[in-house]
């Protein structure tokens, strides 16, 4: 696999935005996640360089968007193979109430949703990277920042890294998904479509939301590593991930 490594873990994979490398934070007990594994990344289906791709070399590539989003944007072609697992519900609506809310409390309630439904999309993640073939993996939503920043604090804090760090992971989304959406007006049109409705604040990620969102998992299942025990995953598994993940 090549790949580009710049400021902040980003990484050029075929002018994709938001493409993030997530080795090189470290681990409570003295390690360091491995560089060049797991990555995040926008949505894939703007991937339009079969060769980047090749050189890529992805293993596993997980799919977070509901079926609404993968039927109007499909994968390409070149990209063969995948597991799709929404991490929300088809349909999922939040609140209206909570609309009204500052941009992180709102957002925080957001992955508090993610929490309360997708326990079967952790349990799905885990098991695909349950394989040695499954690395470098990558993982996906639209814009690269929510849905897959939660998936991205869960996989970090199971491989031990810091909440403050996994704050800053997420918010190094900011200004690449503003830029993303300012280059897709009148590129992309759908109903309801996710990004183009939010207001820049939302867009930022700001860091507050996850600053809110990870004690709040913390007061009710003693944090990520908690809940995702509460799933049934098995404790094998989860060594098993930061033996392959962690330096």
């Amino acid at each position: 696999m090549t790949t580009t490594a710049c400021t902040g873990g980003s990484v050029e994979l075929g002018g994709l935005y938001n493409v993030r490398d997530l080795g090189g934070y470290r681990t409570s007990d003295g390690g360091t996640v491995r560089r060049g594994m797991l990555f995040r990344a926008s949505s894939l289906h703007r991937l339009t360089d079969p060769d980047a791709w090749a050189a890529f070399g992805a293993g596993a590539v997980i799919d977070l968007r509901y079926d609404r989003e993968s039927l109007a944007f499909p994968l390409p072609d070149f990209i063969e193979s995948h597991t799709h697992s929404p991490f929300l519900p088809n349909g999922w609506e939040i609140d209206p109430q909570l609309r009204a809310l500052p941009p992180a409390e709102f957002l925080a309630k957001v992955f508090y949703d993610m929490v309360a439904f997708g326990g079967d999309t952790v349990r799905t993640v885990l098991a695909e990277l349950d394989r040695d073939e499954a690395y470098p993996a990558i993982f996906f939503c639209m814009a690269g920042k929510d849905r897959t920043g939660v998936l991205a604090a869960v996989l970090l804090s199971l491989l031990g890294v810091s909440d403050e760090d996994i704050v800053v992971d997420f918010e190094l989304s900011g200004d690449e998904v503003v830029a993303l959406v300012e280059y897709l007006k009148n590129r992309e049109n759908i109903e309801d479509h996710p990004m183009m409705n939010q207001p820049e604040e939302l867009l930022r990620a700001p860091r507050e939301a996850m600053e809110i969102f990870l004690p709040e998992v913390q007061a009710e299942f003693g944090g990520i590593p908690g809940w995702v025990r509460g799933l049934q995953v098995p404790d094998a598994t989860i060594a098993a991930l930061r033996a392959r993940l962690v330096d």
